[in-house]
């Protein structure tokens, strides 16, 4: 699997020689599992069918990590190269969403930290 690569800030970025860097097999699946993780539904304008329900079920006042982790499990067991899900912990603290993902991919495990 290849893909562009994005750096921490998720903007892509010129390497060192002078192209857009190319993300490759187990970190190019880790930068589109990120993405999955921090789409929100219909924010893209061309699959508005997309995303992760946030502001309904984490925004709304009263977060739901539940539905949640449902949400997450779903969209990136549908990502390219991921197997398997095979845990998920979602947390609020001081008003933000926190959760670590472990995904089984064609290419090893990977362990996603991130939040909202």
């Amino acid at each position: 699997m290849k893909s562009l690569a994005v750096n921490s800030k998720n903007d892509l970025y010129i390497n060192a020689a002078g192209s857009l860097d190319v993300a490759q097999d187990i970190r190019a699946v880790m930068h589109s599992a990120q993405q999955t993780a921090q789409a929100q539904l219909g924010e893209m304008m061309y699959a508005t069918n997309l995303g992760l329900p946030t502001f309904g079920v984490v925004w709304n006042g009263s977060p739901n990590p539940a539905v949640y982790e449902a949400w997450l499990r779903q969209a990136l067991i549908n990502n390219p190269g991921v197997h398997d899900v095979r845990s998920i912990t979602v947390t609020t603290v001081d008003n933000s969403l926190r959760y670590s993902a472990t995904i089984t991919t064609d290419y090893g495990e990977l362990i996603l930290n991130g939040g909202l």
